[in-house]
């Protein structure tokens, strides 16, 4: 079974020079593992890009989203908050899934 994640168009060059290592989904994110490798995949057509590696999955609420996870998503906390508010309207329990560029 081929597993993948799919990222926005606009995310992918980020993850393809390293400046982006962590994803924030809803708590459905759970579903993915430390140690499993994922193809990734453009939204608009699914293409595939790159393999990733998860490192570490971890809960967290929205209000606790900080600077360091701004970092690793390459962009400021004010687009994170913004972009999550809007792809998950009024969801509090989110999910960090942590990766490494395999190729």
């Amino acid at each position: 079974m081929n597993h993948s994640i799919r990222f926005y168009d606009n995310l992918i060059p980020a993850i393809l020079g390293g400046d982006k290592t962590i994803t924030i989904r809803s708590a459905s994110g759970y579903r993915y593992k430390p140690g499993s490798r994922l193809d990734v995949l453009r939204d608009s057509n699914g293409e595939r890009v790159a393999e990733i590696e998860i490192t570490a999955v971890e809960a967290i609420h929205f209000q606790d989203l900080n600077e360091s996870h701004a970092e690793r998503e390459a962009m400021s906390l004010t687009a994170l908050k913004k972009l999550i508010a809007e792809i998950y309207p009024g969801i509090d329990h989110l999910t960090v899934i942590s990766f490494k560029l395999i190729q």
